[in-house]
This record gives C-alpha cells, sequence and structure tokens, in this order.
C-alpha cells in the first residue's frame, strides 16, 4: 500500500514540475514578446512578468526538491537530480523561449 502512495506521488509531483517548467518558458516567451513591443517604440508599461517567473522558478526548485526526497526514499543515489536539472533548465529558460520566439517570428515573417 505505501509503495502505491509513493508512485503516485512522484507522478503527481513530476507533473506539478513539468506544468511549472513550461509556465516558465511560457512566461519567457511573453517577455520576449514584450521587449520586441517596447523596441517598436510603444509606452513601456510596468510588467509583472519578471516576478510571475521568479516565483515559477523558486516554485520549480521547490517541487524539484520534493521530488528528491521522495526519490531518496527508494535509492540514496538519485539524491538532488532533479534540483540539479531544474537549476539548469530553469535557469535557461528564458534564453531558449526567447530564442524560440525569435524563431517563430522569423519564420512567419519569411513565409
Amino acid at each position: 500500500m505505501a509503495n502505491i502512495n509513493l508512485d503516485e506521488t512522484k507522478i503527481l509531483l513530476r507533473q506539478v514540475w513539468a506544468f511549472m517548467l513550461i509556465g516558465l518558458y511560457g512566461i519567457g516567451g511573453f517577455q520576449e514578446h514584450a521587449v520586441n513591443l517596447q523596441a517598436e517604440a510603444l509606452p513601456a508599461a510596468e510588467s509583472i512578468l519578471p516576478d510571475v517567473a521568479k516565483v515559477l522558478f523558486f516554485g520549480l526548485l521547490f517541487v524539484s526538491f520534493l521530488i528528491d526526497i521522495v526519490e531518496m526514499r527508494e535509492d540514496k543515489d538519485k539524491a538532488y537530480q532533479f534540483l540539479f536539472l531544474s537549476l539548469v533548465v530553469g535557469g535557461m529558460s528564458a534564453t531558449i523561449s526567447a530564442m524560440q520566439y525569435q524563431a517563430i517570428m522569423w519564420f512567419a515573417a519569411n513565409v
């Protein structure tokens, strides 16, 4: 019974982690869109997107820490794998999503 609950917990935490990572990448795309709009001489409005991105990033780290705790109950060799993955992938999310946004805009303008 406890093993079933542990598996369900791992699945739930990984789903929450994936959802937060998708949200973080989405916020990065919206930030790049806002930067492009400001570059076209539209009035610069104060954006809450950087604050939302920070909350999602630290939430992602917290969820990855919880995943690591659950993983360590089964195998101590799996310690802090998700936390390291979250630091790398979450830290690069703004750069990657900005490059994806620029590629999509370039493709849309040239097709």
